[in-house]
């Protein structure tokens, strides 16, 4: 099996890498910080508080080879784009009307599926380093080294049941609040729409969304849910 990118919003998007990735490099960190005492020194200062997780990211490097490469190219670099390029904006306006302006999938950079193997990861892009290495006689390129890096992104779209012990609905995703986070930045980033954080509340009998703290934990729930609600 090829690894490949694909575009969740529109699966007959994708792109593959003709030759597989040598390595596959996952990184997560962790902010937190510590209060020193009073005379600044470390001695007696306190234990680690959490700022934040932020998702994962994966890295990897792989080949691309044939007479296709300007489209596969451009169809990556589409992803940077919000909606993911023109097809993408049309599709996510579709969606904006359909549900009212709730959602909004032309807000963001499009939701992507990396595939390999057993393995499984949605993402966004965050970086594409595109090398030419090797032309037809025209000047055509026919073998490109794609260096990408992607950022897991919540997968509010998920349907298949949670873990039973866990109590979590069907499709619903679970969050840590970072420091900087609140209802609304984090509906915006999940949905594309900021409104969207009063069905976030109901969904996790919030009262008032000033006492959400970091390191809460916040189930999102998926899209038909809140929009069921309403």
């Amino acid at each position: 099996m090829k690894a490949k990118l694909v575009n969740e919003h529109m699966p007959f998007e994708y792109v593959e890498f003709d030759v597989n990735p040598s390595t596959v490099n996952y990184t997560r960190q962790v902010q937190s910080a510590n209060n020193t005492n009073a005379s600044g020194s470390g001695a007696g200062s306190t234990p680690s508080i959490f700022h934040r997780a932020p998702p994962k990211q994966l890295a990897l490097t792989g080949y691309m080879i044939g007479d296709d490469l300007d489209d596969r190219v451009n169809t990556l670099c589409s992803w940077a784009e919000p909606g993911g390029g023109l097809l993408g904006q049309l599709i996510g306006a579709a969606v904006s009307a359909l549900t009212g302006g709730r959602i909004n999938l032309a807000a963001k950079p499009p939701p992507l599926l990396f595939i390999w193997g057993a393995q499984l990861m949605r993402c966004v892009l965050v970086s594409a380093q595109i090398t030419h290495e090797r032309f037809d006689s025209a000047g055509n390129p026919t073998r490109t080294k794609i260096v990408v890096t992607v950022k897991e992104e919540f997968n509010i779209f998920g349907m298949l049941p949670t873990n039973p012990t866990s109590g979590g609905l069907p499709g619903r995703q679970r969050h840590v609040m970072a420091h900087s986070e609140n209802l609304q930045t984090l509906s915006t980033a999940a949905y594309g729409n900021p409104r969207m954080w009063r069905g976030v509340a109901e969904a996790n009998g919030v009262d008032d969304p000033f006492r959400v703290r970091p390191g809460d934990t916040i189930y999102l729930p998926n899209v038909n849910e809140i929009i069921r609600s309403r």
